[in-house]
Formats: structure tokens, sequence, C-alpha cells
């Protein structure tokens, strides 16, 4: 598909590995993802991969986050992890 996010066959919540109800991992994948407006460009988890990389899995499409609130609480989640 000519317009797909350019990181969608690497995301979590593409490949179905964040714990969603199946309708709305459908409603985000067909919004987002494969959107032949590109509206993936507006999904937060694109800006923040674009960015950093990597996308943590609590962040959705639609999230209401900054990218630093986003950051910001990848960092405490990791610094909680070691």
């Amino acid at each position: 598909m000519k317009n797909q996010c350019t990181f969608c066959f690497q995301c979590n919540l593409f490949k179905g590995k964040i714990s969603l109800p199946e309708d709305v991992a459908i409603m985000y994948k067909y919004h987002y993802c494969l959107s032949q407006t590109e509206k993936w460009k507006q999904c937060k988890r694109y800006t923040f991969e674009n960015i950093n990389g990597y996308c943590p899995d609590f962040v959705m499409p639609n999230s209401l986050l900054t990218i630093d609130q986003i950051w910001q609480r990848t960092q405490q989640e990791y610094a909680l992890q070691h």
C-alpha cells in the first residue's frame, strides 16, 4: 500500500502485540497505519518512533501526551526496572 505508515511492520500495535480490544486495534490500524490520507503522520507512535527510533507500548496513536511527556514516562519506567 502506497500511503501506509513506514513503521507499521515494526510497530507492536500493528503487529498485534499490544493488548487491545479487537475493534479498537482494527480502528487504529485502518485510521492511522493504513490511511490513504496519510493520517499516520499524525500518529503519536509514528512521531515518537521517528524521533527516538522506538516507541513504548503505552503510547497509542491518538495519545494526548506530548513527546516530552512520553519521553519522561519512558525514562521513569526504565529507572524503575533497573
